[in-house]
């Protein structure tokens, strides 16, 4: 997979992860997810069947606390929304606007400590639970 040269690297501040934008043999946009130096995740833009939540992860047991998640965007949508919600009994939610690369995908971090999320995307809602990253 090549990469393009117009998000070639964009280093997320709260959770440290990579993004590269790249082209699949087809020649269609392809996100590249990495933690540290390991590819955690690669989405190859599709109209057949998006992914609109496609990660979502949460840092590891007894370090600084964040919540990453992305997705593909669907057809005619610009934008996308991610609610990083708390557990317990009295949930908590926090909004982040998500970051658009390439017009067709989105990725959101926010710092704190989150067990869920849920995506708003033009006219999708989604949610998932955030896999906890194994400390290394």
């Amino acid at each position: 997979m090549g990469h393009t040269g117009e998000v070639p690297l964009l280093r997320l501040p709260i959770s440290g992860w990579t993004v590269r934008v790249g082209r699949s043999t087809a020649d269609r946009a392809a996100l590249e997810i990495y933690e540290g130096s390991r590819m955690a995740d690669v989405c190859v833009a599709t109209p057949v069947s998006v992914s609109v939540l496609r990660g979502a992860w949460r840092s590891p047991r007894g370090g600084e606390s964040w919540a990453l998640a992305w997705g593909q965007l669907p057809a005619g949508t610009t934008s996308a929304t991610a609610g990083f919600t708390t557990g317990g009994l009295r949930p908590a939610v926090r909004r982040i606007p998500a970051v658009v690369i390439e017009g067709i995908y989105w990725v959101a971090e926010a710092a704190g400590g989150f067990a869920g999320v849920t995506v708003h995307a033009g006219p999708v809602l989604v949610s998932g639970r955030l896999r906890r990253v194994r400390a290394r």
